[in-house]
C-alpha cells in the first residue's frame, strides 16, 4: 500500500498505541501479529488482555497489561471457554457473548483509567470487544477496529456469518438474511446490558441495528480477510479496508512432532482449534472417515491431554497440537472447523479444504470456501462419517479443488495483510481523521476469477 493522497511518509510520528485484544488464541495470534507490524514502523505498543494472555503477549516481545482482572480471576477463562468448547450453533455462541459482555464491562470501568496513565496515541480494538468504542468517545481517544474473525457487518444482500447460506441476492433471500441477523442480534443481549447504560449516562448516540458496521468513533477499520474471499459487497462503511491473512512467515518446525511416522501418502491434515475442541464425537467422526482412504491423517486435537473414544487405525497419527503451518506444506487437504485463521493458513499454502463448521463465524466462513471452489463443507451437526468419506473422496479425485487453491495462494502470496493494516492503522493515528478507501492507493489485487 502507498500512502493518503497528497500526504508523504514525513507525518510519521513515533506514537504509544494500546491494543484490546480478548484471550482466545484465533484472535490473539492475527492481532499480535499485527501490532508487531506497527512496533517496526517504530511504534511504541502496549497490549490489554485477561491475565491468562500474559504469556504469549510477552513471547511475542510486547509490553502486556493486564485487563479485566475482576472478571477473568485466576482460572475462570479457562472455565468459561471449556465450557463454550462443549457447545454448538447458537449455544455456543451465547456462552461466547457472555465472554465479550464481561469485556465490555471491563472496558467501560477501566481503560479510562489506564488510558489515562498510559498516555496512549490511539488504541486498536479487536471487534469483539464492543464498549471500548464508547469509551474512546468519551476519551477523545483515537480508535481503530481490528477484524481478526469474519467481519461482522450488516448487509441484507450478505447471509450473516453464523449461517451457512449461499449468497442470494434475490429478494426472498434477502428477507431470510434479515431475519437470520434478527436471531444473531438477540444472542448479544447480554452485551447490549453492558453497553447501553454506559451510552445514556454519558450520552452517546443510542446502540441502532447497524451498530456493528461504525463502531463510531473509529477512524478506520481494517480486516485480515483478503477481499476475493468475500461475499459482493455493497453497504461496507467507506473506511472499512480488506488486506490480507495476519501471518508471520516461519518454518513453524516442532521437534516434537513424530516425523519419521509420515508415510509418503497424500497427507490429510485435521484441527477444530484451540477453542471448540471438546467435542470427542467429532474428532472421532473425523478419524472415520479417513480410515479407508488413500491418504495418512494427522489430528490435532488442541489441547493437552485430550484421547479419541475410539480405536485409531494404523498409520494415524493423533497429537495434542500439530507444526500447523508446516504440515501444511505438505498437505493435499485440510479438514478444518472453519476458523479464519486456519482457512486463511491453508489457502496461503494452495491447499483445499473441507470444513465442519460448529458455531460463530465458522458457518460464514464455510460458505465463502463453497462458494469460491476452494473446498466444501458438511455442518457439525449433519456430519457421518459416511459423509465425510465420500466428500473427502470426490474432494481428492477433482483436480479443480486443488487447482483453484494454488491460484488463490497465488494470489495471496503477492500481498502484505499486516504490513497494509499497519499503515493504515498509522495513517488514521496520525492524521486523527478516517482513512477513506477512495483516498488510498490500493494493494495489488488478487487476481481470482
Amino acid at each position: 500500500m502507498s500512502v493518503v493522497a497528497g500526504r508523504t511518509q514525513e507525518c510519521r510520528a513515533m506514537g504509544h498505541y494500546a491494543f484490546l485484544v480478548p484471550a482466545y488464541t484465533g484472535h490473539l495470534n492475527p492481532m499480535l501479529v499485527l501490532a508487531r507490524a506497527l512496533e517496526r514502523r517504530g511504534h511504541r505498543i502496549s497490549v490489554l488482555s485477561p491475565p491468562i494472555a500474559e504469556s504469549k503477549v510477552r513471547q511475542a516481545g510486547l509490553r502486556f497489561i493486564p485487563f479485566a482482572e475482576r472478571e477473568f480471576f485466576p482460572g475462570e477463562w479457562s472455565r468459561l471457554t471449556g465450557r463454550a468448547g462443549e457447545l454448538t450453533g447458537f449455544a455456543a455462541t451465547r456462552a461466547a457473548t457472555e465472554v465479550i459482555a464481561l469485556l465490555a464491562r471491563a472496558a467501560q470501568r477501566e481503560l479510562s483509567e489506564i488510558a489515562a496513565r498510559e498516555r496512549f496515541d490511539g488504541l486498536v480494538m479487536d471487534q469483539i470487544c464492543v464498549g471500548t468504542e464508547g469509551v474512546c468517545a468519551v476519551l477523545g481517544l483515537p480508535l481503530a477496529v481490528a477484524c481478526s474473525a469474519l467481519p461482522m457487518h450488516i448487509e441484507w444482500r450478505v447471509p450473516p456469518p453464523l449461517f451457512p447460506w449461499p449468497y442470494r441476492p434475490a429478494l426472498p433471500f434477502r428477507f431470510a438474511n434479515v431475519i437470520g441477523q434478527f436471531a444473531v442480534n438477540m444472542t448479544g443481549l447480554a452485551v447490549a446490558r453492558e453497553i447501553v447504560p454506559y451510552r445514556f449516562r454519558h450520552r452517546l448516540q443510542p446502540m441502532g441495528y447497524h451498530y456493528i458496521n461504525e463502531l463510531r468513533p473509529a477512524l478506520v477499520q481494517v480486516a485480515q480477510q483478503p477481499a476475493a474471499f468475500d461475499f459482493p459487497r455493497r453497504s461496507l462503511p467507506d473506511n472499512f479496508h480488506y488486506t490480507a491473512p495476519w501471518i508471520e512467515e516461519g518454518e513453524g518446525g516442532d521437534r516434537n512432532f513424530p516425523w519419521g511416522r509420515l508415510d509418503g501418502r497424500p497427507l490429510i491434515y485435521a484441527s477444530l482449534g484451540t477453542l471448540q475442541n471438546r467435542l470427542q464425537f467429532a474428532f472421532q467422526l473425523i478419524v472415520d472417515a479417513c480410515a479407508g482412504q488413500d491418504a495418512q491423517l494427522v489430528l490435532a486435537l488442541g489441547r493437552e491431554g485430550a484421547s479419541l473414544p475410539g480405536e485409531v487405525p494404523p498409520g494415524t497419527i493423533v497429537v495434542d497440537y500439530a507444526p500447523q503451518v508446516t504440515l501444511l506444506r505438505r498437505a493435499t487437504l485440510v479438514i478444518t472447523h472453519g476458523g479464519l485463521n486456519t482457512v486463511l493458513e491453508s489457502l496461503r499454502a494452495g491447499v483445499p479444504m473441507i470444513a465442519l463448521p460448529i458455531t460463530n463465524d465458522q458457518p460464514g466462513v464455510a460458505a465463502r470456501l463453497r462458494h469460491f471452489g476452494l473446498g466444501d463443507f458438511i455442518p457439525i451437526r449433519e456430519a457421518t462419517a459416511p459423509a465425510l468419506a465420500g466428500m473427502i473422496r470426490h474432494i481428492l479425485r477433482t483436480p479443480a479443488y486443488a487447482d483453484r487453491a494454488r491460484q488463490f495462494a497465488a494470489g495471496l502470496q503477492r500481498l502484505d495483510g499486516p504490513a497494509a493494516a499497519a499503515e493504515l492503522i498509522e495513517m488514521a493515528f496520525t492524521t486523527r481523521q478516517r482513512v477513506r478507501r477512495n483516498a488510498v492507493t490500493s494493494p495489488p489485487a488478487m487476481a481470482v476469477a
